[in-house]
C-alpha cells in the first residue's frame, strides 16, 4: 500500500498531531511492505535534505488573500498531490486536518481520509452565538469540516470522546468514524515520581492557547492558597500575549511567574523533569497528549474532567480531575496533591503503567490497518 500524508505543520512540533506526523515516517521501516510519503510546507531545506520521504510544498499567498489562506491551501496541496502521483502512484490520501482535505475529498479519484484532532470548530452553534470573529470563523470552518467528513472514506478521531462528538455533530454512521490514540515514544523518558516539594512549589502550564487551557483559572486557584509559595512556569503562548498573560497575576503575591513563550520539545521535557505539578485544566480537550507526556515523566497531573482527558488520566486514578471552570475545586485538588506525597506517588505509578496502552507500535499498526480497510473497500 502506498500512502500520501498531507500536513501543514511538521518541523515545528507543538502538539500531538504534529508529533504524529513525524512518528508515522517509521511506517517505512517497520512495515516495509508499505510506503508513506509526506507533503508539508513546514520543513526547512536543511532538514529536508535528510528526509527521504518528505516533500516540501511551497505556499506563497499574497497578503491581500491571507484571510483565505486556509482555503487556498486546499488547492495548493492537491496540485502537489497530483504532481507527486506521477512518480508515486499512491493508494490512499490522508490529511492531518480533515478541513484541509475538503477539495481532495470532493475531486480525488483515490480514497481520502481526514483526521479531526479537536472539537473547536464544533463549539460554534446557534445557542452560543456571539458577534465575534472567532465564532464566525469556527462556524464557517465547521461547515467545511462537516462536508469533508461526509465525503472522506474515513474520519479518524484521537479519542473516544471526540469520536462520539464527530458522529453526533456531523451525523455520520458509526462505521465512518474511528479512533486512533496519538501517543509518544516512551523510550528514553526517565520516570521520576519522587518529587520533593520544596518551600516553593513549582507548577508547570504548557498550552499555546492559554485561554482554552484556562490559565486565568490557575491564577485564581493559586491566589486562594496564600499558605504556599509558587513558581508558575508558562510555556506555549506567543510573545505578543505577554502582557495579557502577566495581567492574570497582578496582585498575586504568592506566585512568581516564569513566562517562557513557545519552546522546543526538549525544553518542555526538561520542565516536566524539574517541576512538581503539571496543571492545565482546559475547558475543552479532545485528548491531551501533554498529559501523557506528564505521566511518562512522573510529575503529578492536575487537570479537568472534559473531553478525552479522563481517558488519559483514567478518570482520576492517575492524577486529579476537577470540573471545568471551578476555581474552588482546583484549589482543593492542588492542596490534596501538595499535602499527600504517598497519594502522589500512587497516582504517578498508576499513570506510568496505564500509558503503556498508548504505545507507538500499536498506534502505527492500527493506523496502517485503518488505511488498508479503506483501500480494500474502495
Amino acid at each position: 500500500m502506498k500512502i500520501v500524508f498531507c500536513t501543514n505543520a511538521f518541523e515545528n512540533v507543538t502538539n500531538g498531531p504534529v508529533r504524529f506526523a513525524n512518528s508515522i515516517l517509521e511506517i517505512n521501516e517497520r512495515f516495509p511492505e508499505h510506503e508513506l510519503q509526506i507533503l508539508t510546507e513546514d520543513v526547512s531545506d536543511e532538514r529536508l535534505a535528510s528526509l527521504r520521504y518528505v516533500h516540501k510544498v511551497p505556499v506563497k499567498i499574497p497578503r491581500l488573500l491571507k484571510p483565505l489562506g486556509q482555503i487556498l491551501r486546499w488547492f495548493i496541496y492537491y496540485r502537489h498531490v497530483k504532481t507527486l502521483e506521477k512518480s508515486f502512484d499512491f493508494d490512499v490520501l490522508v490529511y492531518i486536518n480533515s478541513f484541509n482535505g475538503t477539495w481532495a475529498s470532493l475531486v480525488s479519484d483515490k480514497p481520502t481520509v481526514g483526521m479531526i484532532n479537536d472539537e473547536k470548530n464544533m463549539l460554534a452553534h446557534w445557542e452560543n452565538f456571539e458577534w465575534k470573529s472567532l465564532w464566525f470563523k469556527r462556524f464557517a470552518f465547521q461547515q467545511f469540516e462537516r462536508l469533508s467528513a461526509k465525503k472522506h472514506q474515513l474520519v479518524i478521531a484521537n479519542s473516544e470522546f471526540l469520536q462520539d462528538r464527530i458522529r453526533k455533530t456531523y451525523q455520520l454512521p458509526a462505521s465512518k468514524v474511528t479512533k486512533l490514540y496519538k501517543t509518544i515514544p516512551l523510550d528514553g523518558i526517565e520516570f521520576n515520581p519522587q518529587r520533593a516539594f520544596g518551600n516553593t512549589i513549582k507548577v508547570l502550564f504548557v498550552k499555546a492557547d492559554y485561554l482554552v487551557g484556562q490559565l486565568p483559572l490557575v491564577a485564581a486557584a493559586l491566589k486562594k492558597l496564600p499558605q504556599y509559595s509558587f513558581l508558575l512556569t508558562v510555556i506555549g503562548p506567543e510573545p505578543w500575549f505577554t502582557s495579557h498573560v502577566c495581567s492574570f497575576f497582578e496582585n498575586i503575591s504568592n506566585v512568581q511567574l516564569d513566562y517562557q513563550g513557545p519552546q522546543p520539545q526538549a525544553r518542555v521535557y526538561e520542565a516536566l523533569r524539574s517541576h512538581d505539578i503539571f496543571c492545565v485544566p482546559s475547558y475543552t480537550e479532545a485528548f491531551g497528549v501533554a498529559n501523557i507526556e506528564a505521566l511518562a515523566h512522573g510529575i503529578s497531573v492536575v487537570s479537568s474532567r472534559v473531553g478525552g482527558i479522563p481517558e488519559v488520566v483514567d478518570n482520576g486514578n492517575n492524577g486529579w480531575l476537577i470540573e471545568s471552570g471551578n476555581v474552588e475545586s482546583l484549589a482543593v485538588a492542588l492542596v490534596e496533591c501538595i499535602e499527600n506525597p504517598q497519594l502522589r506517588l500512587k497516582k504517578a505509578e498508576n499513570g506510568r503503567k496505564f500509558i503503556q496502552k498508548f504505545s507507538k507500535d500499536e498506534m502505527l499498526r492500527n493506523f496502517v490497518q485503518m488505511l488498508e480497510s479503506v483501500v480494500n473497500a474502495h
